[in-house]
């Protein structure tokens, strides 16, 4: 998937303590190496200006719901997701946020909007056993 630039991957492998081959560090440099080891091409942002892939707040941006919802609902399996790493991003396809899935639960997050989905007491459904 084409969707960062080295030194944003770079910062994401060493925030989630992953070192290279030989135990060093990543950097942008290391990783444009890897990318042009194995063929994998370079990032660059789509030439119309709507990008495949989104973080968590661009999604929930897209969706005009609160991040929080989204990031519940990934985590409970509602929505397609990908969460590569522990401490990295959220990422979404743009495809994926037209599912009904994915309106379902913009929907249930606009009929109450003070509550992100799941996080109110009252609230019986899959995200009860996460909050």
């Amino acid at each position: 998937m084409l969707i960062a630039i080295d030194d944003l991957i770079a910062g994401l492998l060493n925030r989630n303590g992953l070192k290279t081959g030989n135990g060093n560090r990543w950097t942008r440099e290391r990783v444009t190496s890897m990318r042009s080891n194995y063929d994998i091409p370079v990032f660059k942002p789509a030439e119309d200006g709507i990008e495949p892939w989104l973080n968590l707040g661009k999604a929930a941006k897209l969706l005009k719901i609160a991040p929080k919802t989204l990031r519940l609902a990934a985590e409970a399996g509602e929505i397609e997701s990908i969460h590569p790493l522990p401490d990295g991003p959220w990422i979404f396809a743009r495809t994926w946020l037209i599912t009904t899935a994915a309106q379902s639960i913009a929907e249930r997050a606009r009929q109450n909007p003070k509550y992100p989905t799941g996080s109110h007491p009252a609230q019986q459904n899959l995200f009860s056993s996460i909050t």
